[in-house]
């Protein structure tokens, strides 16, 4: 049987022709390595990695050289390329445990976790006590999720380097996973006293104090590693962070300056500042920062990039613009700013340019998880959500760590109200467990899905780790509104605006409170006031303007939502307002035009399409209406709503009736309660001639609201269809009675005048 390696040995054999034999071709390749090697050393990789192909031309079964490539190809992060050189140096002598241990290395990094163990594990056959093997497959075993196993590993890097801090923080970062806390803090306190400035060893701890709320000692042991590692940014930024969280805004200030005084010249602690300051979007704070360290270092490729986000996250495209292609001049080949091009042509609203550009880069570089990830957000954009799903999908599946397409795939799940919103949440917390952030995303989604106490759990959470953001009263006030406990919610819902008093969020829910309570005129006075104050809030404007249509004030209610799209041309939820009084009032046409300006800003909203449908529904335009359901569920195949009245459509056309009976049924399992849909699905039966089937479901209907027409309409043809004549006589004339119009009030009095 082949060894997997074969074919890449007779590839790069076919490749080479002995030069030459005896001393001669023995000296050329030594030359080939000792340049190569020195090349290597100088960070010359794509150069070293040249003349050690060149030396295997010479030599091709040299393990050595096998072993050079590979560790060149790794510096080059090429992977496949590492993981095929490396190969073929084991295949070669399979005892060469150096490069099995680089190999290891090598799937670790393709995220072949399997590979990396077996390649461990053939290491500790011949070397039981080889801790790097040991630490290889330790991390495999974390990655592919068999943590307790892995714990065994760096259990056993502990026993055989006990001096060695790193061996001690690995152990304890294991433990942590497996919640095993006070292990954690042990082997973590045991790395800080072997070796004082072991920085993971501090941040680590601080963290672990932090998930525990023991916010005090987290403060104490960053206060003990900036005081043993002066010279360190990461341990000034995380004691920053927390001072921040306590709320002590001149400690944390001081903290940010005297980092700038021990590092007066530092581009790197200037980075370290505006990445702080960027994580909690005080963009000024971080954008002086960034600018600050471009003027320490102006070739920093890196600083730049930061300043392009700033101004992606500011809306200022031309800044970005600019500073971006000053990047791509320089650099031509570099993926972050070609990715930005295309970010910036996506606020441009060239959307179609922007997706152009990423299949670009990915037919360069189709193992870039970061391209494939602002594919997935440009398609959000352009083709709808199941496109975004696949390439955020492909991005973890190149990087299961690669956070930003983790938490959209979760945000996209949360949209959809899918129940995998709550794994991918839970994911996220795992992976950044002191972000306020991701336990807010979790407490959403299980609130979402009516799990009330477990989504207040992760507002608390949020909440201990950021008690400034707004959101986590907001949503804690939620939770209160779904409990009853509304005098609770109002003191919730008070304290988010507290905190931003222009947090519109609760300004809303606490005007739809006081309506709740009969104090309209409160809610009204309240966000007058806000609009006194803030008279350019599209939000607030939003509000008031619902306050109106409650009191059924239509020409009030029409001019806020108007004055709310002047301020606001993309505020959604406005144009949808306005549309609806102009349906109140009789002006259909206008309804149109305004929800079709809405489809333009969210085109795969499946509410609004269908929404549009109904319209041309009523109004008889079953082409139309057929045109904006099928739209409607191909940017959401489970909407019931959509599947029932494309089954209507269906089935008042007498066309498709198969497929009619299939969405009805669907929209049916879904919506088991709602007559409208019931009504369909017998409906549909009666148009496939299943009488028998049909008069049940239609009954159920009638039962339910005897006053609707069409019910007893539907029902009274069914049942004169199925021989029930007298019973069907009497709900066709009861129909007519309640003003069945159109043409199903003439195929009643048809029906009826065939019955004389």
């Amino acid at each position: 049987m082949k060894s997997p390696h074969q074919a890449v040995i007779f590839t790069l054999l076919s490749l080479t022709i002995a030069a030459g034999c005896g001393r001669n071709a023995e000296r050329e390749k030594h030359g080939h390595q000792e340049s190569g090697q020195r090349y290597f050393k100088e960070g010359k990789y794509a150069e070293a990695a040249v003349e050690f192909r060149n030396a295997l031309h010479v030599d091709p079964r040299s393990v050595m050289g096998y072993l050079y490539l590979g560790r060149a190809y790794c510096e080059l992060q090429q992977w496949s390329e590492a993981a095929a050189s490396l190969g073929v140096a084991t295949e070669l002598d399979p005892e060469n445990l150096q490069a099995r241990l680089l190999l290891a290395e090598v799937y670790l990094n393709e995220h072949n976790y399997s590979g990396a163990e077996n390649e461990a594990a053939l290491i500790l056959q011949k070397q039981r006590t080889n801790a790097a093997a040991h630490q290889a497959r330790g991390a495999a075993l974390v990655a592919s999720g068999q943590t307790e196993s892995a714990l065994e590993s760096f259990q056993e890097i502990a026993r055989l380097l006990p001096d060695d801090p790193s061996s001690y923080i690995n152990l304890a970062i294991v433990e942590i996973g497996l919640e095993h806390t006070g292990e954690a803090e042990k082997h973590l306190r045991k790395a800080l006293q072997i070796a004082p400035h072991a920085i993971l060893a501090y941040l680590n701890l601080a963290n672990l104090y932090r998930r525990e709320n023991r916010e005090q000692e987290a403060e104490a042991v960053l206060w003990d590693g900036v005081k043993n590692n002066p010279e360190v940014s990461a341990l000034y930024v995380a004691l920053a962070d927390i001072l921040y969280a306590l709320g002590k805004d001149p400690l944390e200030e001081r903290v940010v300056n005297d980092l700038r005084e021990k590092q007066r010249m530092s581009a790197d602690a200037e980075l370290a500042i505006g990445d702080l300051y960027f994580k909690r979007r005080s963009l000024s704070l971080a954008e002086n920062a960034f600018q600050r360290g471009l003027e320490l270092a102006p070739e920093r490729t890196d600083l730049k990039q930061r300043l392009v986000e700033i101004y992606l996250s500011q809306a200022n495209l031309k800044s970005a613009a600019l500073l971006n292609g000053q990047i791509l001049r320089t650099d031509p080949a570099n993926l972050e700013s070609h990715i930005n091009q295309a970010r910036i042509l996506l606020s441009k609203g060239k959307n179609e340019e922007a997706v152009t550009e990423l299949r670009k880069q990915l037919a360069l570089l189709p193992g870039s998880s970061q391209a494939h990830y602002f594919l997935g957000y440009a398609y959000l954009r352009t083709n709808g959500p199941a496109l975004a799903e696949s390439e955020f999908q492909r991005a973890l599946d190149l990087d299961p760590n690669f956070f930003p397409a983790l938490r959209s795939l979760a945000e996209l799940q949360l949209s959809r109200g899918a129940k995998g919103a709550v794994e991918l949440a839970n994911r996220c917390v795992s992976l950044r467990p002191l972000d306020s952030p991701e336990h807010l995303l979790l407490g959403t989604a299980y609130f979402q899905e009516g799990e009330i106490s477990k989504a207040r759990a992760q507002f608390m959470i949020a909440q201990q780790l950021d008690a400034r953001d707004p959101r986590v009263p907001y949503s804690l006030g939620l939770c209160s509104m779904n409990e009853h406990k509304l005098d609770q919610a109002r003191q919730e819902l008070e304290s988010a605006l507290r905190l931003n008093p222009t947090f519109t969020h609760a300004l809303g829910e606490l005007a739809e409170l006081d309506v709740q309570a009969k104090r309209r005129g409160r809610a009204l006075s309240r966000v007058r006031r806000y609009l006194a104050a803030n008279p350019n809030s599209a939000d607030a404007h939003l509000i008031l303007g619902s306050l109106y249509t409650t009191g059924r004030e239509c020409d009030e209610a029409k001019a806020e939502f108007e004055r709310a799209i002047q301020i606001n041309p993309n505020l959604i939820s406005a144009h949808l307002d306005l549309g609806r009084i102009y349906q109140q009032t009789g002006k259909s046409d206008l309804a149109v035009r305004q929800y079709e300006r809405a489809i333009v800003l969210q085109p795969h909203f499946a509410p609004l399409i269908t929404l549009l449908g109904d319209i041309y529904l009523e109004r008889g335009d079953l082409a139309t209406a057929q045109k904006y359901f099928e739209q409607a569920l191909a940017a959401k195949p489970d909407f019931a709503v959509a599947a029932s009245n494309l089954a209507q459509v269906y089935a008042q056309q007498g066309s498709n009736l198969d497929l009619a009976l299939n969405l009805a049924r669907s929209a049916n399992r879904q919506l088991p309660e709602l007559d409208s849909v019931v009504d369909t699905l017998g409906w549909v039966h009666y148009r496939k001639g299943q009488y028998s089937d049909a008069v049940p479901l239609l009954r159920e209907c009638v039962q339910n609201a005897p006053r609707q027409a069409i019910y007893r309409y539907h029902l009274g043809m069914a049942l004169v269809s199925d021989g029930q004549r007298d019973e069907g006589r009497r709900e066709l004339q009861a129909a007519l009675r309640l003003k069945l119009s159109g043409g199903d009030a003439s195929q009643a009095r048809d029906a009826l005048a065939q019955l004389k």
